[in-house]
Parts: structure tokens; C-alpha cells; sequence
């Protein structure tokens, strides 16, 4: 799983590894990431905790996961895409040129999730939980196709994360889609307003500061997040359930921008280009 260093993906971790599961923490900076496996194993006396690294900014780095993934282990059972960036400021880029939020929210994950699909396939019954978000309802005008990586105009961090919490259901729908039949359920879930070191993060900027303590009031904790994830991830009662989007564990309707077929029909054929995979490769 990504996004396991901190937040609601520590939390799944280590609920995981209390369930007894082989537990892979997914994680950019190798040292927290080794903090991070080293305290899941000792708080639930699971010893099959591990870590891999994995920049989700940097293609070459998610092929390398997917690649010690695949060499290292011989079934995966369950793939949680946790990680995310929300920008505050001027417009980035990831290491390959896109727009870091667009770059890290959805194309890493897609390219790892492709990556790793045969493996699914072959452990199926399997699932695939990509970390979506009701701020997909906020992504005003859609995915704009003519300009993915905001380039033009002036850059709006929020859009930018709206739109790419937009990609991530649309692109689960898809992939639901082309893995139809395999046995690999796949499907988005929004974890909830949680209180996390990345919504700190949010408020910590002048104009917005002082309304953190009130909206902390209103926020869930990590585990509590962690709890409705895991129920897509794990609950015998939703197999073969594929494509569909659920918040805090129940299954909820979609904003009209993401059941637009159309829309993820293209942002898959985009995505391959971008990411480097042959046209129609499953």
C-alpha cells in the first residue's frame, strides 16, 4: 500500500498487520518508511511487515517498486493507493514533467496499479482500493484534456487536486472495466475528513490558519478513516462488487463529472501515453 508513512495509511497498515496479513508499506523516504514498519510490527507482533520504495513523482522509481514487488513476492492479494499530494502554492512538477498533483494523485498510481495487474489477476479473488474524494464534485469544468498539467492561466492548487480526485474515480471505473471477469474487484473510496499531518498542512497557511480549530471539530481520526477503507478492502460481502465509489465505507453516488464513460474512456487512453504503455495493453 502507499501512503502508509503516516495518516489514514499508517493506520490501514497497521490494522492490516493486525489482521495478520503480509504488509507492505510503500513508502518515499526509506528511513520513516523503516520507522514506520519497524512500530506496525512491534505493536501488532506481525514480523511480516516490509518496505518498499517508491516516489510516486518518479516513473522510473514506481517501475522499480512494481518490480521488486513482483520479484519478491509471488501474490498480491490487496493494493490500497493511499499517497497524495495537495499542493498550497505556485505550480510544481513531478521528476517526468507533469503537474506534481496530477503527476503523484493519479498517474503513479495508475502506472502502479497497471504494473502490477497481472499479479492481481493471478491471485484473484484480489481488490484494488484507490484513495479517492468527495472534492471530485468540486472539479469545475471537468478534466480539461486540453490542458491536464495547468499550464495556462493561473495555476489554482484546489482545482488542481479536485481534478485529480476526479481522475482517480474515473480511472477506477475504467480499470474496473478492462478487468472485468478477472476476479480483481476495483474500486474508489473516500476516506472522510480526516485529521491528518497532510490536512494540517492545508490550514497552515495565513488566510485559512484560524479556521483550523474549528474545523478540526468536525474531522474523524485516521483509524476511524481506516476502518470504512478497509471494509472496501476486505469485506467478503462486496465481492464482486467493481467500479463503484463508497465514502466512510458506504456506498454512495457519484458526482455527474465522474460517470462520465466517455471522459474515462479518454483519460485511459491518455494515461497510457503519458505513463509509457503501449496503446491497449491491459
Amino acid at each position: 500500500m502507499t501512503g502508509a508513512s503516516d495518516g489514514v495509511g499508517q493506520s490501514v497498515a497497521r490494522q492490516l498487520a493486525e489482521a495478520g496479513a503480509v504488509t507492505l508499506v510503500a513508502a518515499r523516504n526509506q528511513a520513516k518508511g523503516g520507522r514506520v514498519r519497524d512500530e506496525v510490527a512491534k505493536a501488532t507482533g506481525n514480523d511480516t511487515v516490509d518496505v518498499v520504495e517508491l516516489d510516486l513523482s518518479n516513473l522510473t522509481s514506481v517501475r522499480d517498486a512494481a518490480a521488486t514487488v513482483l520479484e519478491r513476492w509471488d501474490r498480491l492479494d490487496l493494493l490500497v493507493c493511499v499517497a497524495g499530494h495537495v499542493g498550497h502554492g505556485a505550480r510544481t512538477e513531478t521528476a517526468d514533467g507533469f503537474e506534481m498533483t496530477f503527476g503523484v494523485n493519479h498517474l503513479g498510481h495508475a502506472l502502479l496499479a497497471r504494473l502490477l495487474a497481472d499479479r492481481l489477476r493471478a491471485s484473484a479473488p484480489s481488490r484494488v482500493v484507490f484513495v479517492a474524494s468527495e472534492a471530485h464534485r468540486r472539479a469545475k469544468g471537468g478534466l480539461d484534456f486540453d490542458d491536464l498539467m495547468m499550464t495556462q492561466g493561473k495555476f489554482r492548487p484546489t482545482l488542481a487536486y479536485n481534478r485529480s480526485k476526479l481522475a482517480n474515480i474515473l480511472y477506477t471505473r475504467e480499470f474496473a472495466r478492462h478487468l472485468q471477469g478477472s476476479g480483481v474487484d476495483v474500486n474508489a473510496a473516500h476516506p472522510g475528513a480526516v485529521d491528518t499531518p497532510m490536512t494540517r498542512a492545508w490550514f497552515d497557511r495565513p488566510v485559512v490558519r484560524n479556521c483550523y480549530p474549528m474545523v478540526r471539530r468536525a474531522l474523524i481520526s485516521p483509524d476511524d478513516a481506516a476502518t470504512g477503507l478497509l471494509r472496501v478492502a476486505l469485506d467478503p460481502s462486496l465481492t464482486n462488487t467493481t467500479g463503484q465509489y463508497y465514502e466512510r465505507g458506504l456506498l454512495t453516488e457519484l458526482g455527474v463529472m465522474a460517470r462520465d464513460d466517455d471522459a474515462g474512456r479518454r483519460l485511459w487512453s491518455v494515461t497510457e501515453e503519458l505513463v509509457g504503455l503501449s496503446p491497449g495493453s491491459r
